[in-house]
């Protein structure tokens, strides 16, 4: 009982963490004791589970199959609804039973109720876990552990900050770049407007040789469902921008996958999962 108690104070310590009034995500295995202690002390904020506890979960519940785990990651990973239904569809009724248990917004990234890149994600260290629930370490020790694998990681980013020679970081660039050569040959074509407006429609489809999306260049959206999720153009939007000849990286992406942006971030305050 001291440790779930002493668990709940450090969760709504956690909470309180993040400054400027961002939104706050949780991310749980879904049968500990944080995830527990979360549910109780942050009613008010999103609280999901990890894809790999869920798939865990339904095999204690006694759902198995050959092809379970390739179609339940289908299914999670999917970035619109139509496409989850479809997938989920695939699955068995007692799969189906579970997750729906569980509860979509819970781990199905097309149920996610908040922008992705937009929300700060706590990320609760393994070793916390598994030392609370076996409960054989002092709390003053475990508060240090946790406070040393947070000041390692913030160190870390520290130390690369100089390194940034690109104008977004690393890891964007090279998605960008992926997503360029990916979609070279794919057919873009423009949706003439259906009612006369004063800001005219910019909408495009573009066929990826296996079905056929809609972006919209002033809304910023792709019906692909990638854009709006990761704040990164998909490579339908990319297509689209190769086809008018607009390649200025930064365009294509949220200013949060700037460099300069992140040159600038008070890295004490910032969780460093948000950042790739």
């Amino acid at each position: 009982m001291r440790d779930v108690t002493w668990c709940a104070r450090f969760v709504m310590r956690l909470r309180e963490a993040p400054r400027h009034g961002r939104e706050v995500s949780f991310i749980t295995n879904i049968d500990d004791v944080v995830s527990s202690c979360i549910e109780h002390v942050c009613y008010d904020s999103y609280h999901g589970y990890t894809s790999k506890s869920v798939f865990k979960y339904m095999h204690t519940r006694g759902v198995s199959g050959r092809t379970l785990q390739s179609l339940f990651w289908m299914t999670s990973n999917s970035y619109t609804m139509s496409k989850f239904e479809e997938n989920l569809c695939h699955l068995t009724p007692d799969a189906r039973e579970v997750l729906t248990n569980i509860g979509h917004t819970k781990w199905a990234r097309a149920y996610f109720p908040n922008i992705r890149w937009n929300v700060v994600n706590i990320d609760v260290p393994h070793f916390f876990v598994l030392s609370v629930n076996q409960r054989n370490v002092l709390i003053i020790m475990l508060t240090e552990a946790i406070r040393d694998y947070i000041q390692r990681i913030i160190i870390m980013l520290t130390e690369a900050i100089p390194s940034l020679t690109t104008v977004l970081t690393p890891y964007v660039e090279m998605m960008l770049h992926k997503r360029m050569q990916k979609s070279v040959q794919w057919k873009t074509t423009k949706v003439p407007p259906e009612i006369t407006s004063l800001i005219p429609p910019d909408i495009y489809r573009v066929f990826d040789f296996k079905k056929t999306c809609v972006v919209d260049l002033n809304r910023h959206t792709c019906s692909c469902g990638k854009r709006r999720s990761l704040g990164i153009a998909c490579c339908h939007a990319i297509a689209v921008s190769r086809h008018l000849n607009i390649h200025k990286l930064p365009d294509m992406v949220n200013i949060y996958y700037r460099a300069n942006v992140f040159r600038t971030q008070d890295l004490s305050h910032t969780n460093p999962t948000i950042y790739h």
